[in-house]
């Protein structure tokens, strides 16, 4: 009897490590590829939207720093440690384009939800005033819908909870949304740009495969240093 229980603890042991290991395996595996899995299913609601997204009401209230309360240090730089990041689904920022009248509010985060209510950062990019770039999608029923009309060197201003930024408007273009120049242009980490994007045609409803993708490039505002 005692031999078949010592055997029993055995064959369980046994099982129990390749079992636990293989989770353990297939719950990291999902831990770095959730910002991938996120930005496939994000990226294709943005476009399944077919009624006009209601900017004027809003769960969260913002209110831009004052420029007089940005921490930036003697070299134009803000310390990343200084800065409250916003969490997923947190309204930190504006997106605004006077020349089109544009005015959306910019959430962390790009689910259907989200862009019911504004624009939305992809949460695999970085933040706005960091080196890289930071991919910023909304409805082409209403807001972004208005890029159509955007021209090169327009500014383009984004207010966040931490200082405010004008970029100005480099280059428009009409992609497939896997495009890979687009997708490197994604990736970059060497210059600080802001990359907006809506879907193409913009008087279009449902899917479409097309994206209509503004390039702006920092022209003034505190870069965000990640050492400090």
């Amino acid at each position: 009897m005692r031999k078949k229980r010592k055997l029993l603890k055995r064959l369980g042991a046994m099982l129990f490590v390749p079992v636990f290991f293989l989770a353990a395996g297939y719950s990291l595996m999902y831990v770095i590829g959730r910002p991938v899995i996120h930005f496939a299913t994000s990226s294709l609601n943005l476009f399944l939207l077919s009624d006009v997204p209601t900017f004027e009401t809003q769960e969260q209230s913002f209110e831009a720093v004052k420029e007089e309360d940005v921490a930036k240090d003697e070299n134009n730089e803000l310390a990343s440690s200084s800065i409250a990041y916003p969490r997923g689904g947190e309204r930190y920022g504006d997106i605004m384009v006077d020349s089109l009248d544009l005015n959306v509010p910019l959430y962390f985060g790009d689910t259907d939800e989200i862009l019911r209510k504004g624009a939305g950062q992809y949460m695999g990019s970085v933040y706005i005033g960091e080196t890289g770039t930071s991919l910023v999608g909304g409805h082409n029923v209403d807001g972004f819908g208005k890029l159509s009309g955007i021209q090169t060197n327009d500014i383009v201003t984004a207010k966040t909870t931490y200082a405010n930024y004008r970029y100005q408007v480099k280059e428009m273009v009409i992609r497939h949304k896997d495009d890979p120049e687009i997708n490197e242009l994604i990736s970059q980490k060497d210059k600080p740009i802001l990359l907006l994007y809506t879907c193409y045609p913009v008087d279009s409803l449902g899917m479409t495969d097309e994206r209509l993708f503004v390039i702006c490039e920092l022209v003034e505002g505190p870069l965000i240093n990640p050492n400090k």
